[in-house]
């Protein structure tokens, strides 16, 4: 079995590395992987352990990923958690967590945006319960089999409690052996809580764990004290850090280039074992930088993301194109998950026009910033880059500085534009309810939806929470929060004190500190996102250049066509706005194209906007229409335009359509013009890169 073989190393070196449930069970952990490579570049081996997926085989994958990744529940109401509760500590009885929580969603601050959990996903999360104890049993047989000198657990999002109840019974049964906690659910007071309140936890890291488990492996393996080593909490030395305040972080690597080349291999040997792999491919983990550059400067104040570890460092182009090689040539057409919480910007001038001349066969996820340029993004498209995650949050310049996201709403826009306008798909949530919003931008993200129902809409909308580490969560006074305290949800997680409870916890509930209810205000805003998202799926806005004329069709409106041709002056000022044009240059632009005078230039940029073709903010223009060319629009969107053209023929537009637009299956529709000037229609056969996502 994989499983046993996994664990042969630690009969020779007596170290195992555990990954518990819900971490992920469809990728390998890079943590765990980049702490044995640590490790043998001291001579010492190492097992990594995926009891994941283990678990996610008794529980079927889909629910299993339902919990663990895709937020169903979200995270927050902590149902991976609650599931192991039992097995930890007695817990609330099972019914309240199961009502309060999860019916009656009592986690959410406002209710009217939880997002409901339906009856049998409640029914699973219950039943799920009595998996816990068999499974904690074949846990601890496979690890009495070897008798580890030391085992790690890592936890991050909903492994804390499975991990701590794992390592109770192995405790228990193996005295002797030295239990490690490490990762995100450790870092600062979360870490030292860990060890203060569970006996059976020897040593907990806070912060990254390359340079500083390897010494604590050694002085296990020597049998000497691990006490005293920066970034490390033991039972010894907690009661100080809480004394004098005192939760520095271990040091990390400055250059990441040292790093080892992660090894996947012992997970990807128990994943092609398991029924996982019949029906799912795993996605690959890749780190091109740690840290954030712009939070380094400006912490956004919502994000609780990097803990202290801020300071940004990157791997330099060449090692960082030398791994993403080595990994597309060990598992081809993977997609590749990017860990980095932002893209280091010089890669636009080194890594990425690497990968666009090499084309390794993956896809790749990347989270940005929003004011990327239009050849950025062509560039991502280019690179391999499939999905984006741009931190888009509100299309408010007011809220946007209270945010300190350091972009404008416009600016916003137009990325969705042009992601939609090469194909890359954006990632992005809105997040409302800061306090000190104006009351007025509610009803102007409003207004505003209602224009850009053809572009890539949001994943999510919710209310504002307060994350541990975040500049919200630190100044929570200053910041006008009151009563801040951990969400429900912890209360049915551990039976401890509302203190421990506190300092374990990441996510965290409030009231406004002068009695505000945004909620009340958002609410025709959540309606207005939710129609975004539905008109999604037929909506579109596209212009085509032909000798002379813009011709844009606006299908925005699921059964209405609208049809606008520009020429001339207009036509200028409309390609001048393709991206964020400032009136003044407008104003020139229009002048020389053979306007009046300013005021007829600005006269013309206010019926452009009237037609909802143009977005204006603060003397700063963007046309919404996508232009075609590279942009690839939906089959559905090709029929409403052929018929639309052939309704019009008496207009003098020519269309031919490619025989195979009709005949192809696969492939994209494509929307040019033709050195004549007809429209051609036609469609690319050309798969896209890698191997299609894993149905989830």
């Amino acid at each position: 079995m994989a499983r046993t073989r996994a664990l042969t190393r630690a009969a020779v070196d007596g170290v195992v590395l555990v990954c518990m449930p819900f971490g992920p069970a469809f990728s390998p952990s890079l943590g765990l992987s980049l702490l044995r490579g640590s490790l043998l570049r001291h001579g010492i081996d190492a097992a990594i352990r995926y009891f994941s997926l283990d678990f996610a085989e008794r529980l079927g994958q889909h629910f299993y990923f339902g919990v663990a990744s895709a937020g169903r529940p979200p995270v927050i109401d902590l149902a991976g958690e609650w599931i192991f509760a039992a097995a930890l500590a007695p817990s609330t009885a099972d019914h309240e967590y199961l009502d309060r929580v999860l019916r009656d969603r009592e986690a959410w601050r406002d209710r009217s945006v939880a997002p409901r959990v339906s009856r049998p996903t409640i029914a699973r999360i219950a039943a799920a319960r009595a998996q816990v104890e068999p499974f904690l049993a074949a846990c601890l047989d496979e690890l009495i089999a070897v008798r580890p000198r030391i085992v790690g657990f890592t936890s991050l999002f909903q492994q804390h409690v499975a991990s701590l109840a794992l390592a109770r019974r192995l405790k228990e049964a193996l005295p002797d052996t030295v239990i490690v906690f490490g990762g995100a659910n450790c870092e600062g007071v979360m870490g030292a809580e860990t060890i203060r309140q569970f006996a059976f936890v020897d040593a907990v890291v806070s912060g990254e764990g390359e340079i500083v488990f390897p010494e604590i492996v050694k002085r296990v393996l020597a049998s000497q004290s691990i006490d005293g080593i920066p970034g490390v909490r033991t039972r010894r030395s907690v009661a100080s850090a809480f004394a004098f305040g005192n939760f520095a972080n271990a040091a990390g690597e400055e250059t990441l280039d040292n790093l080892p080349f992660p090894d996947f291999s012992d997970y990807l040997e128990q994943f092609e074992r398991s029924r996982l792999s019949r029906r799912w491919q795993p996605t690959m983990p890749f780190e091109t930088s740690r840290g954030c550059w712009w939070g380094a400067k400006h912490h956004c104040t919502f994000c609780g993301l990097n803990g202290a570890t801020m300071a940004f460092r990157s791997k330099s182009a060449a090692r960082a194109v030398d791994e993403l090689t080595a990994l597309a040539a060990r598992h081809p057409g993977c997609e590749v998950q990017v860990v980095d919480t932002i893209l280091d910007m010089g890669y636009f001038n080194t890594f990425l026009p690497e990968l666009a001349r090499r084309r390794p066969d993956v896809k790749l996820f990347y989270e940005t910033k929003s004011n990327l340029r239009k050849d950025q993004v062509r560039l991502l498209r280019d690179a391999g880059v499939a999905t984006i995650q741009p931190g888009i949050e509100s299309f408010s310049d007011p809220v946007l500085a209270i945010m300190r996201k350091g972009v404008t709403a416009l600016q916003n826009i137009q990325l969705l534009k042009w992601c939609k306008e090469f194909g890359v798909a954006p990632v992005w949530n809105l997040i409302w309810g800061f306090p000190g919003e104006p009351a007025a931008s509610y009803p102007e993200m409003t207004a505003l939806t209602r224009r850009l129902t053809h572009l890539p809409p949001p994943d999510g909308y919710e209310g504002l929470r307060l994350d541990r580490f975040s500049p919200n969560f630190v100044d929570a006074d200053a910041r006008g929060f009151a009563d801040v305290r951990p969400i429900e949800s912890y209360r049915y997680i551990y039976a401890l004190p509302d203190a421990a409870i506190r300092n374990l916890a990441y996510f965290f509930t409030f009231r406004y500190a002068n009695g505000d209810d945004p909620g009340v205000r958002a609410a025709p805003l959540i309606r207005g996102l939710t129609r975004w998202k539905r008109a999604a799926r037929h909506s579109d806005l596209f212009s085509i250049d032909v000798d002379g004329r813009l011709l844009i069709w606006d299908f925005r409106h699921p059964t209405k066509n609208r049809f606008v041709e520009l020429g001339g002056i207009d036509r200028r000022l409309y390609l001048a706005c393709d991206q964020i044009a400032e009136l003044a240059a407008l104003e020139r632009i229009g002048r020389d194209a053979g306007a009046a005078d300013d005021a007829d230039v600005r006269r013309r940029l206010s019926v452009l906007e009237r037609q909802d073709l143009l977005v204006e903010m603060d003397g700063r223009f963007l046309a919404l229409a996508i232009p075609a060319g590279e942009y690839h629009p939906r089959r559905a969107v090709v029929s409403r335009l052929l018929r639309d053209v052939r309704a019009r023929a008496s207009g003098g537009i020519a269309i031919r359509v490619e025989p195979r637009v009709r005949a192809s299956t696969f492939g994209a529709v494509h929307v040019s013009t033709a050195p004549d000037g007809t429209l051609l229609v036609s469609s690319t056969r050309e798969p896209a890169w890698g191997r299609p996502r894993s149905p989830r």
